[in-house]
Parts: structure tokens; C-alpha cells; sequence
């Protein structure tokens, strides 16, 4: 009995390394398993000792020899074992590499006890920075601990969750890590969809900008040194705020809206192309419709008006886009196409890819997509919006 046993946890295992092998190994995957490809992205390196456990048990079952059955079934798991193996050490080769490209550090500590970059809004903290159609906007203002001498930069952090959920509570490391290296950071929130909000969520973003800047004294914030940043949906509404002009108006009566810098980690860049080519396509779908208020064949005006790539031109500020390679949501081509129109425009920009990184791939701190968008984050800021 404890042989059989035995048994049927090395073919359940073996049968998950199957499917994660296959989502490694073929980009195309269905999306009912992107949810394993992001389990996969944030914590790939974990799929080498679970395999090496699967060997043990078939080395255990390769050794009934009164039990032809059981070492075939040994045989088998031993094989797909093998195979995840190999297939867990391409991720992991890939972002050594990019990191070794970029000169950067990456650490088996820091991916095994990082943790979870997730939270919650800091409601005691939380302040009103306008009231439009009587929705009550609220942003968490963030302080590093530490007194300066005087005063700081600021980024303002927009949340993503496909323009109709989430909230300013999400990416909490990110705004640690800031406040360590010396900026303020304020995590903002806007009107979500639906109804249609393509033409007013990134007034709200604009909106919150000039609020900090009129109120920038009271937390001993620059109000000339604030930069925008943000994940999927808060990309794009970082990228629209940094880079809109005329034709993206504020919400509110906000002054001046403009921007040092922006930082948009896979940010949808084309609406019309992410609604065609997305490896979600029902969830891409329905998230555009909701925002947008219908197809890009009923509505192209509006996709276009809702796409930073639509504003990439000479001028607009300094831009860092970090992308996972295989992501299945917003396909890592979006940025590889703003970077294109960058180059074109003469805007000075970087995009890191994230080798075989998946969609939010920084939910985990600790996971190497995490590690290389903190070194090449740190050199930007550095580079375009210093902290002294």
C-alpha cells in the first residue's frame, strides 16, 4: 500500500512538472494556465528541488523489483523529473544573463526570503486630493523616515487592475523601497470602470499631480522634482499623465501637471492592439470594452486618445518601461513598440525585458524579475530624477 502510495505522489508531481515544463517551454499557452505561467515567473527556481524530489521517488519506485508496474511508473516520473530540470535552468540562465548584461547583482537570498508585494490602502493615512461627480479621490501619502535637509522628490504611484479594480494599496515594497532611497510617494487612486472612463482616469492622474504640487509644502515635498510611476493599467495611466498634453486635461482645477520622469512596469501602450493581441483575449476584451465603452472598430478615436503610444514625441520626459518577455495579458511587444517610437522621437528611455517574466511578475519581491527591475529602477532614478 505505502509502495502504491508512494506511487501516486511521484505521477502527481510528475503530472505538474509536465504542465510546467510545457508552459516554460511554449509561449503560447492557453489562458487558463496563465495563472501557473505566474506562479512559474515569481517562483521558477522552486521548480528544481520539487523535480529533485520527483527523481528520489523514482529512484524509490526503479527499485521494486518483484513490481514491473512500479518501475515503469518510476521510469516515467524519473523522465518528466529530467525534463523539468532542464526546463526550470532556462529561466534561470536567461536572467542571469540579463543580469550580467546590465551589470546587475542578484542574490538566492534575497529570492528566497523577499516575500509578497502586495497590500492593503493605508485608510489612517489617507487624504482626499479632489471630489469629482462626487467621487471622493483619495491618494496615501508615504514619507521616508528619516528628517531632510530639504526639500524631496516625489513619485506619484498609480495602481493597475485593467482600469476597473485595485486599489492604492498595491504595491507596497515599491513604495518602501522609494522612501528608503529618499522620495516621498503618494499612491493614488481614480474612477474606476464602468462606466467608460478612457478620457477621465488619466485626467484624474493629472488631476492628483497638481494637487501635490499646490500642496507640496505640507510634506516638505519639490514641487518641481515629482515623476509618475505604475504597473499594467497604472503604467498606461502614468505614461498618458507624463506624457499627455493638451488633448489630456486634468479633472479638477490642478495648475501645473507636469513631470520629471515616468516609470511604467508592463503598461498597456496600444489599446487597439492589446484588444486583438492579447494571450487573455476574453479578459483583455471585456476589460477594454468596460474602459473604453466598446470595440476599436466602434470606437478608434478613443483608443487611440487612451494610448501613450499615441503621445510618444519629442519633449516628453525621460521613460523607463520594464516588461516580462512572456507576458500573457499585455504582450511584451506594447513596449518594445513605445521604446521604438522613443528612439524614433529622441526621448531618452530604457525598457528592461524581463526574461520569461509574466504579467505582475514583480507581485513577488523577492523573484530575479523583481531584483533586476530594482537595480535598473535605481540606475534611472539616479540618472533622471536623483533623490539629492
Amino acid at each position: 500500500m505505502i509502495r502504491w502510495i508512494v506511487a501516486l505522489l511521484g505521477l502527481a508531481l510528475a503530472a505538474l512538472l509536465a504542465v510546467i515544463t510545457f508552459v516554460i517551454s511554449w509561449a503560447a499557452i492557453p489562458p487558463r494556465l496563465i495563472p501557473l505561467s505566474l506562479l512559474v515567473s515569481n517562483g521558477g527556481l522552486y521548480v528544481i528541488p520539487a523535480a529533485l524530489l520527483g527523481l528520489g521517488i523514482a529512484a524509490i519506485l526503479r527499485q521494486q523489483r518483484n513490481a514491473t508496474l512500479l518501475r515503469i511508473l518510476g521510469k516515467i516520473v524519473g523522465i518528466v523529473c529530467v525534463t523539468a530540470t532542464v526546463a526550470a535552468c532556462f529561466p534561470l540562465v536567461a536572467s542571469w544573463r540579463e543580469a550580467h548584461r546590465r551589470g546587475a547583482d542578484l542574490s538566492v537570498l534575497d529570492y528566497l526570503t523577499g516575500g509578497s508585494n502586495t497590500g492593503a490602502p493605508m485608510a489612517a493615512m489617507s487624504t482626499t486630493y479632489a471630489t469629482v461627480d462626487g467621487t471622493n479621490l483619495l491618494l496615501d501619502p508615504k514619507l521616508p523616515s528619516s528628517a531632510a535637509a530639504s526639500p524631496r522628490p516625489a513619485v506619484v504611484w498609480v495602481h493597475g487592475g485593467g482600469w476597473s479594480d485595485g486599489d492604492r494599496g498595491e504595491a507596497p515594497e515599491w513604495h518602501r523601497w522609494l522612501n528608503d532611497k529618499g522620495y516621498a510617494v503618494f499612491a493614488i487612486e481614480y474612477r474606476l470602470a464602468p462606466p467608460p472612463r478612457w478620457n477621465q482616469a488619466p485626467g484624474d492622474v493629472k488631476c492628483a499631480v497638481g494637487w501635490i504640487k499646490l500642496h507640496a509644502r505640507e510634506f516638505g515635498v519639490d514641487p518641481e522634482r515629482i515623476m509618475l510611476a505604475g504597473g499594467s493599467a497604472g503604467g498606461n495611466l502614468a505614461l498618458l499623465g507624463a506624457y499627455g498634453d493638451d488633448r489630456v486635461a486634468p479633472s479638477c482645477p490642478a495648475g501645473d501637471t507636469s513631470v520629471r520622469a515616468v516609470a511604467a512596469f508592463y503598461p498597456p501602450n496600444d489599446l487597439a492592439l492589446g484588444y486583438h493581441n492579447s494571450g487573455d483575449p476574453e479578459y483583455a476584451r471585456k476589460v477594454l470594452r468596460d474602459y473604453v465603452g466598446g470595440t476599436p472598430e466602434e470606437f478608434p478615436d478613443r483608443y487611440a486618445a487612451a494610448s501613450p503610444i499615441t503621445y510618444a514625441r519629442p519633449g516628453v520626459p525621460p521613460t523607463l518601461l520594464l516588461h516580462g518577455t512572456r507576458d500573457h495579458v499585455v504582450a511584451y511587444e506594447q513596449s518594445e513598440l513605445l521604446a521604438a517610437k522613443l528612439e524614433t522621437a529622441g526621448v531618452q528611455h530604457d525598457l528592461l525585458p524581463i526574461p520569461y517574466g509574466e504579467h505582475a511578475f514583480d507581485l513577488s519581491w523577492g523573484d530575479w524579475g523583481a531584483q533586476l527591475s530594482r537595480e535598473v529602477f535605481a540606475r534611472f532614478l539616479d540618472r533622471h530624477f536623483p533623490a539629492s
